[in-house]
């Protein structure tokens, strides 16, 4: 099937198909883009176009590889293309669209040329921030148990990634990679970044994080943790784990 970008969202999502790294261009124009989606309940209360405050929308569910997806589209035409009769569909802001399913998995433009799958869990991150390089903090009580370990599949690509963006942050030290779960935050188990640095920290998440979204990680989200010997898991890191990056010493013009 031949696909005829309609809008600038559907001309970034082809070109982060073919380039990940354009991946972020994509996200960035996603959170400014509306997406259609069929409703498949009764008559829809309007008033000049926009649905009235709290109307109930009642939105399919299709099954894709053995899993359940609410299915949207990133154009009217994709819908179209999609259905084979007359069905009421609506129109609405990604962002908003994602706040109305959140906790559910959504496949954008199923059976479609180009389209892309948002776990539960990606869906959360675009909302809260953290997919954009925004840091989340937790305070965690020294009585929260967590369970942190090795993670049965090493997130690779992750890795090479952040080892090129700690080796151009001069105040990151070394980083270590884990598997964890902190029942506090009401997330799955997932990955940990765990970062030694000097320098400021925002500065460090944010750009971690954007190189982050644009790597395949097993186990999403990635959270990231400084060590500063106030986290708690600094001896865990040290005397278990050993550093997927440690900062290389530069020798000097005269050093022997």
């Amino acid at each position: 099937m031949s696909f005829e970008p309609q809008n600038k969202l559907e001309r970034t999502l082809a070109a982060a198909a073919d380039d990940p790294s354009r991946r972020m261009e994509f996200y960035e124009e996603l959170r400014r883009s509306e997406l259609y989606t069929l409703h498949m309940g009764g008559e829809m209360p309007t008033r000049e176009g926009v649905l009235k405050e709290k109307t109930t929308v009642r939105l399919p569910s299709v099954e894709l590889e053995g899993k359940a997806y609410i299915p949207v589209f990133s154009s009217l035409r994709m819908l179209q293309q999609s259905i084979d009769r007359e069905m009421r569909y609506l129109s609405v802001n990604a962002m908003d669209l994602f706040e109305l399913v959140r906790g559910s998995d959504v496949w954008l433009n199923p059976g479609g040329a180009v389209g892309k799958e948002f776990p539960a869990s990606e869906i959360e991150a675009i909302l809260d921030g953290s997919l954009f390089g925004i840091p989340r903090t937790h305070t965690i009580e020294r009585e929260t148990q967590m369970m942190i370990g090795r993670p049965e599949k090493e997130p690779d690509e992750l890795l090479e990634e952040l080892a090129e963006v700690f080796d151009e942050l001069p105040s990151v030290k070394l980083a270590y990679n884990a598997h964890y779960y902190n029942p506090a935050t009401g997330d799955p188990p997932h990955t940990l970044i765990a970062v030694e640095t000097d320098g400021n920290w925002e500065e460090v998440v944010r750009a971690a994080g954007r190189r982050a979204s644009s790597a395949r990680v097993p186990d999403p989200p990635v959270d990231f943790l400084r060590l500063d010997g106030t986290s708690g898991l600094e001896h865990y890191f040290e005397a278990d784990c050993e550093p997927f990056y440690r900062k290389r010493r530069r020798r000097g013009l005269f050093a022997r």
